[in-house]
């Protein structure tokens, strides 16, 4: 009976699970479910910088360069060959629910599920994760939260959602996601306990403090450490921004650096919290805790929990971009750990 067990769970531990990822932009979900065991078949995003940096920390996997409505099934299948794919993994951009973007309910990306859908019911995995921001459930009546479940439904998978805010996971930032699992197997999925510890070679951090600290006396030498270059007048506003707090009221500050709106650009962190949500946008991080300076590219990689070894290619603009855009690979690694589980 020994020997019949232990023969079971090697064959069990030896067996290799492989992926598809969508929308993939820098790679933070994927980082998750490689750490997590399973192996990437393909990859695809429009964004090149963030193709760029996906190769070069992944030289020898697949990424196609190309919008996902254009992306052909028969493309898709070249490169899982003879292979099973047990999970399609991916978020389709966000801005039509978002806070922080439009609330468009015409924008045209709010329908990129569909081609996410089309290719799942094509590749039959399986299951899927997807992943969206927290106003997908509620935005525009919640209309097309119900689109979207109803045409997973409609392909035969079976779903199960959560709303995962990634501080319960060890990741030093609030940012609270939706989370779709979809399965065609006949049992009940788990999602990962609330953990705040680290996850193979991704580190958890406590606070922002944790997290960034150690970079306050480093330079560009540091990967992606690249510190913006500010104007007098901005760094004239950050300095009467207090630790964990915003810029006072237009009225209250000098007359020669009012504006009519500032933007969450304008807040700083606080060493001994965890940070508000980094967002992608146009070099637009929170200010440093205690430096007049927004944060770098690697600073708010280490706050979404991407590993140091992680090179994120392209100029300034588009490594926060990628980094903002990105699930933390720690939350993503404790998700696909789960996935793992129930396979």
């Amino acid at each position: 009976m020994d020997i019949i067990m232990k023969g079971y769970r090697l064959n069990i531990m030896s067996k290799e699970y492989y992926y598809i990822s969508l929308f993939t932009g820098a790679g933070g979900l994927d980082i998750g479910f490689k750490e997590a065991g399973f192996k990437g078949l393909l990859a695809s995003d429009i964004m090149p910088q963030a193709q760029e940096s996906y190769l070069f920390n992944y030289p020898n996997e697949p990424y196609l360069l190309e919008d996902i409505r254009k992306l052909s099934i028969d493309t898709i299948r070249t490169y899982v060959g003879n292979k099973k794919v047990s999970v399609i993994i991916g978020g389709p951009p966000c801005q039509g629910f978002s806070n922080m973007g439009n609330k468009n309910s015409a924008d045209p990306r709010n329908l990129l599920f569909e081609s996410y859908v089309k290719i799942v019911d094509a590749i039959q995995p399986d299951c899927f994760l997807f992943e969206n921001v927290k106003g997908l459930r509620t935005m525009f009546e919640g209309r097309y939260f119900k689109k979207v479940i109803n045409a997973f439904l409609d392909i035969g998978y079976n779903l199960h959602y959560s709303l995962m805010d990634t501080s319960n996971y060890g990741v030093p930032q609030k940012r609270e996601r939706i989370i779709i699992f979809g399965t065609k197997l006949k049992k009940p999925f788990l999602f990962p306990a609330f953990s705040d510890t680290s996850y193979g070679s991704l580190n958890a951090y406590k606070n922002v403090g944790e997290a960034i600290n150690d970079l306050i006396d480093k330079g560009e030498e540091f990967p992606n450490h690249i510190a913006l270059s500010h104007s007098d007048k901005v760094i004239r506003r950050y300095r009467l921004i207090p630790e964990g707090g915003k810029l006072p009221k237009p009225e209250d500050l000098p007359e020669d650096i009012r504006r009519k709106n500032f933007g969450n650009t304008y807040t700083r962190l606080d060493r001994s919290k965890v940070s508000s949500t980094i967002v992608p946008g146009n070099n637009a991080l929170p200010v440093h805790p205690v430096l007049d300076r927004s944060l770098t590219p690697r600073e708010g990689a280490r706050i979404q929990t991407f590993p140091d070894s992680y090179i994120f290619k392209g100029d300034r603009r588009s490594q926060c971009i990628q980094v903002g855009n990105a699930v933390p690979p720690l939350m993503a690694a404790k998700l696909a750990d789960a996935v793992r589980k129930y396979l």
